[in-house]
């Protein structure tokens, strides 16, 4: 694993916690929901509870229900645009089948210490990072570094994830570029590695994609608004919102 000098650039670099350089966000969550539903479905309960750790603008976890998974949200720095009302209201005291930490393990500045309260929730963290070319990089050499935006400041071989499985008791899986697994499971290996390509996932995904929670998801959010703000506009909502776009008025 390398690490970067005492991070002191911190607070300027979260000034925003996305960075205007991040053009790839909306592709890498499409992806990574694709190739995430996939191996939840194979190889854990798909009608348990998950949560999106560090989950952005909560993307993510909008798509992964939208695909019939009950995902929910945690960020501590960032805003919540997609998955409003999904926050993980009580973190510790819900075990969640698995999280999943997209492009976040690059980001932590005490990587065991963090791993660690992420063991707490789960004992299955699924996660993106870039592993470090074997050539060793240096600064101005490989894109993933970041220097113009400074958030990246762990970084990490397979061997070194090893290690940290090894730490806190579990298996580690990866397809040996950048996503990864630690689980208390036994699983394949190469199932690992053949499912989570990103080609058969889109496929799989197509067999066998779950009942969306888009519906149910919309209900609540009506109901909310019912609550909040009287029943006139909650009937507004009701009778002019999903109606409507099945070609009702």
């Amino acid at each position: 694993m390398i690490q970067t000098e005492d991070p002191y650039w911190l607070g300027e670099a979260y000034g925003e916690a996305i960075t205007k350089s991040d053009v790839g966000l909306l592709s890498r969550n499409i992806t990574f929901s694709h190739r995430s539903a996939a191996l939840l479905y194979i190889f854990f309960d798909k009608k348990a509870k998950f949560l999106d750790y560090a989950g952005g603008y909560g993307l993510f976890v909008r798509l992964m229900r939208d695909a019939g998974f009950e995902f929910y949200w945690h960020d501590k720095f960032c805003v919540n645009l997609f998955a409003t009302d999904l926050e993980a209201r009580d973190l510790y005291g819900n075990q969640y089948e698995l999280i999943t930490a997209i492009e976040v393990f690059e980001h932590l500045a005490n990587p065991m210490d963090e791993i660690s309260e992420m063991f707490q929730i789960s004992k299955n963290i699924l996660f993106s990072t870039q592993l470090i070319p074997p050539s060793l990089p240096k600064p101005g050499e490989w894109w993933y570094y970041g220097p113009e935006h400074g958030q990246h400041i762990s970084f990490y071989t397979p061997a070194s994830l090893a290690v940290i499985a090894n730490k806190f008791g579990v298996n580690f899986y990866t397809n040996k570029d950048s996503l990864h697994l630690f689980s208390e499971k036994k699983i394949s290996p190469f199932l690992f590695r053949l499912i989570s390509d990103p080609r058969l996932a889109v496929l799989l995904g197509r067999l066998w994609r779950g009942r969306s929670l888009l519906e149910s998801d919309y209900g609540d959010a009506v109901k909310r608004l019912s609550d909040s703000s009287g029943s006139e506009t909650g009937r507004r909502y009701s009778d002019r919102g999903m109606g409507h776009e099945n070609g009702a008025e």
